[in-house]
């Protein structure tokens, strides 16, 4: 029995919606990729059942969910990142821009390569969960153990 290939449209929403829930984990770097797999799988008008643009908007809800959720710690790398002596959380910043342009890139593969290439698909997605975990283990650093006190004051 033959698998049900997914249209191309179809892989793209449901992409940008897993994207879009790593988007707090990630620290921001999955919703570049994400934002652009939801805006395509918005703009096609052809292919799949046509619940495509409600799993669109779905991801957009889930990218605005896990910007709030990590803006607190983010907040705090930025404000030490403004400050003269903060070098570490500008590499943050700088490896969080690196890695998120590599995520888009990698995504964009994974969805326009052909399904039954499946070797190739979970190389594409192990290099996605090593580029998550790098960003989380680097921030987690810098909020629990490296950032001044006077960060945190609102």
């Amino acid at each position: 029995m033959a698998r049900r290939l997914k249209p191309f449209v179809e892989r793209e929403a449901t992409w940008a919606v897993a994207l879009a829930a790593l988007g707090f984990v990630s620290m921001y770097a999955t919703l570049p990729a994400a934002t652009l797999l939801g805006y395509r799988s918005l703009r096609r008008q052809r292919g799949g059942d046509g619940s495509e643009p409600a799993i669109g908007m779905l991801a957009f809800g889930i990218m605005l969910l896990s910007f709030l959720l990590a803006y607190p710690a983010m907040r705090v790398i930025v404000i030490a990142a403004s400050k003269p002596e903060g070098w570490a959380p500008r590499a943050f910043l700088g490896t969080l821009i690196v890695l998120a342009a590599a995520i888009v890139g990698l995504a964009t593969v994974a969805v326009r390569m052909h399904p039954e290439r499946w070797i190739a698909r979970r190389c594409l997605l192990a290099g996605i969960g090593v580029a998550i975990a790098v960003v989380f283990t680097q921030a987690m650093v810098l909020v629990l153990g490296g950032l001044p006190a006077w960060s945190f004051v609102s």
